[in-house]
């Protein structure tokens, strides 16, 4: 709920910036729990990750509803992997180390009620200590339409380029089964041109011979009579 005030709305935020920070202290020193929870709204916090996968959470109210996640390594480089999960612990937005700089943002739209998760995994790599300041936002869909929402819009650009580059891998498939149909029938047209000329080449060379033969042998009947 929104209150009007600037009063109300600096203690509303330090009450959420408090609890967030008891939450992580808490989650930190006992050790159960490597995550922090955070309320529907945009908070910011600084995590030191050490050789082990760190998640923030959120719930959102709305179904359809926009999301901003940032993130920057302060501190140990950005040889991490970075998930963004949906309730149903599907891969929403996946970047692996050497794919993003120390800085990102994502944004995208919720399709399922419920907890999502952003985890920065530092395990696979060189597992330096890093440190990494992260913040979420939400905001309704009402302000976030379709169209402009940067994740699904790549989403569809990348659709839309491989259904392209689908259709023409086979009509370049298709071109070279007709060319090398063409190839097959101009070999056969040549060597069938080639036998028949080779047999008629024989055929008159040797009527040729037989004509000659003929001649000679005329001429020596003559010359004995």
């Amino acid at each position: 709920m929104y209150r009007s005030g600037t009063t109300n709305s600096h203690r509303g935020s330090l009450q959420i910036s408090s609890l967030v920070m008891v939450c992580f202290y808490f989650a930190t020193y006992t050790g159960g729990v490597d995550a922090v929870r955070v309320r529907p709204t945009e908070q910011q916090l600084s995590i030191d990750i050490n050789n082990e996968e760190v998640c923030m959470y959120s719930h959102g109210v709305h179904r359809r509803e926009g999301v901003m996640f940032h993130y920057h390594s302060l501190r140990g480089g950005n040889d991490f992997d970075f998930y963004i999960r949906d309730p149903d612990n599907r891969t929403v937005y996946v970047s692996y180390a050497g794919e993003h700089a120390d800085e990102e943002r994502v944004y995208f739209t919720k399709r399922v009620l419920g907890e999502y998760s952003y985890c920065v995994d530092n395990r696979p790599y060189t597992g330096s200590i890093k440190t990494v300041k992260m913040s979420v936002g939400m905001t309704s869909l009402k302000r976030w339409k379709d169209r402009i929402d940067p994740l699904m819009r790549m989403m569809d650009g990348s659709d839309r380029f491989m259904l392209a580059m689908h259709d023409d891998q086979m009509i370049f498939r298709l071109r070279e089964e007709h060319l090398r149909k063409k190839v097959q029938e101009s070999k056969k047209l040549v060597l069938f041109r080639g036998v028949a000329e080779t047999a008629v080449i024989l055929f008159v060379c040797t009527l040729q011979v037989l004509l000659i033969k003929r001649m000679f042998n005329r001429k020596g009947t003559r010359a004995v009579a």
